[in-house]
């Protein structure tokens, strides 16, 4: 089993970001199926658009939303 990591929001902040307000998780994922890949974050965009859109858009709990580069995962 691959492990998958994800940050999550668990407070809506006001100004800047704090650490407080967003948790690791960590959850366990099943081998790909045929035809489907496994990818790993290589970067992650943390853009201004995030803290407007985390208000309108996301509730506590909901993973954060964001671009990336990855590379194809070797199991």
């Amino acid at each position: 089993m691959v492990k998958a990591k994800s940050w999550v929001m668990t407070k809506h902040f006001d100004g800047f970001p704090k650490k407080s307000d967003f948790g690791l998780k960590v959850e366990e994922l099943p081998e790909p199926k045929d035809g489907e890949v496994l990818l790993e974050a290589v970067f992650l965009s943390v853009d201004p658009y995030m803290r407007p859109f985390s208000k309108t858009h996301m509730k506590e709990g909901d993973v954060m939303i964001g671009g990336q580069v990855a590379n194809q995962s070797q199991i």
